[in-house]
């Protein structure tokens, strides 16, 4: 690859990274007024039910992701990579602006979250080809060996949206009435973001194609049906990559995405004290995608996700207790720091590690259908199971850690044997080489 200069290096990070911090801020709006939109959309007499019925409303749009995944990835794999990135931020806009002028049920009834379940579908399209895009651009324009650190900025997209998110309604919610919140107030976070959409869109028809692609569209190396070439030849690849989403998933939607609602339904906490905790657990994570993805250029990204799952497999637990318990303050905010470490240190090399993991023909796609598939798989169901165990087990909270620690297990051990099997192939090329000296 020849070398890209650094002007449209940072001019491809900006605009990429643009749009997946929008995509992000508006996607997890939903998730952060979880406990408002249960109330407003889905009434019931049991806050289960309501809570319930919240997520798996929220779910249904993740489980569109891989649709998304698959018409964009599609896309960028057989026409154009810049040409996925202008419409997924289009796409994610439209949905988000009609879920901010949404009557609630008390106004139109049933027709409420049914339509707020049709816009959580387009949502889900978009950011399914959203991510996968944003992930391989990223990837694809930055020198080779600066890979690790560019790629893993999708990563940092998604902790700047979910920190501009958190910042968002930690404001509204401290200068307005939980009455006024409930009334109207809600809606302005899904306002806020339009006119950043329409930036970014504008950003990114400017945009250049990737050096990657055009090498494989002038060797014609593309191929019809890059879908179904990824689930013939790269099976293995696929199984070993889900087996490291496991924790990566799980973790992400149970800390950030969950983590809020669970201590104000469950623990007690008030919105602005966990709105607070949430804001720097997600800070934290933020930088360490930056600082894990910048070392997966010197040191094995294995290693590192090994670390990560690791931490987690032993801090869930007390991260777990320390909420419930309600200790000072100070511990629980460094036990949300640490989470958000340990968890950024996983995803901040994984992007880099996929997309390193196929060829250019089908990239766009498999990068898209891992995050994507695992997302729907084992991230979006992770708050429902969540709900449901600590229902099953008279409101036990603990039983959340116990989960995390065998998605924890299932990742470390597969991620230990894929390493081992490096070395050994290494190793066993060695050996050859040394036979035939």
């Amino acid at each position: 690859m020849s070398k890209v200069p650094f002007n449209l290096v940072i001019k491809s990070v900006v605009s990429s990274s643009i749009g997946n911090v929008l995509e992000w801020y508006q996607y997890t709006l939903y998730a952060y007024f979880a406990t408002v939109i249960s109330t407003l959309f889905f009434p019931a007499n049991n806050p289960y039910v309501s809570m319930i019925m919240t997520f798996l409303a929220f779910s249904i749009g993740l489980a569109a992701r891989p649709i998304g995944g698959i018409i964009f990835g599609y896309i960028g794999d057989k026409f154009s990579r810049k040409r996925m990135l202008v419409w997924t931020m289009l796409l994610m806009s439209v949905p988000t602006l009609f879920i901010g002028l949404l009557p609630t049920y008390a106004q139109i009834g049933i027709l409420a979250p049914i339509f707020l379940v049709v816009l959580r579908i387009m949502q889900g399209v978009a950011l399914g080809g959203e991510f996968g895009a944003s992930c391989v651009y990223l990837y694809e324009s930055v020198p080779q060996k600066k890979r690790g650190f560019f790629g893993c900025l999708a990563l940092t997209g998604v902790g700047t949206g979910l920190v501009l998110g958190s910042c968002t309604i930690f404001i509204v919610e401290m200068y307005v009435s939980q009455e006024a919140i409930y009334a109207y107030a809600w809606r302005i976070p899904f306002f806020i973001s339009v006119l950043g959409a329409i930036i970014a869109f504008y950003m990114r028809k400017s945009l250049l194609e990737t050096e990657d692609f055009i090498m494989a569209k002038e060797n014609s190396t593309l191929i019809a049906n890059p879908f179904m070439e990824m689930l013939r030849n790269h099976k293995t690849k696929l199984l070993h990559l889900f087996a490291i989403f496991f924790t990566t998933q799980i973790s992400f939607f149970i800390v950030f995405i969950f983590g809020k609602s669970l201590m104000i339904k469950f623990l007690n906490y008030d919105n602005h004290t966990a709105g607070k905790f949430n804001l720097f657990t997600v800070m934290s994570y933020t930088v360490a995608t930056v600082i894990f993805g910048y070392l997966s250029d010197k040191v094995n990204k294995k290693y590192i996700i090994l670390a990560g799952t690791l931490g987690i497999l032993v801090s869930a637990y007390p991260f777990i207790a320390v909420l419930k318990a309600g200790n000072a303050p100070f511990v629980i905010l460094m036990f949300c720091l640490l989470m958000g470490v340990l968890i950024g240190m996983t995803e901040g090399t994984l992007n880099p590690l996929t997309a390193e993991s196929f060829p250019t023909n089908i990239r766009a796609t498999s990068v898209a259908f891992c995050w994507n598939f695992t997302s729907v798989v084992f991230g979006g169901s992770a708050p429902i199971i969540s709900m449901w165990l600590i229902e099953r087990f008279n409101n036990s909270v603990e039983i959340v850690a116990y989960y995390l620690m065998i998605a924890c297990t299932i990742t470390a051990l597969t991620t230990l044997f894929l390493i081992k099997s490096t070395k050994s192939a290494v190793a066993e090329v060695e050996a050859t080489d040394v036979g035939i000296t």
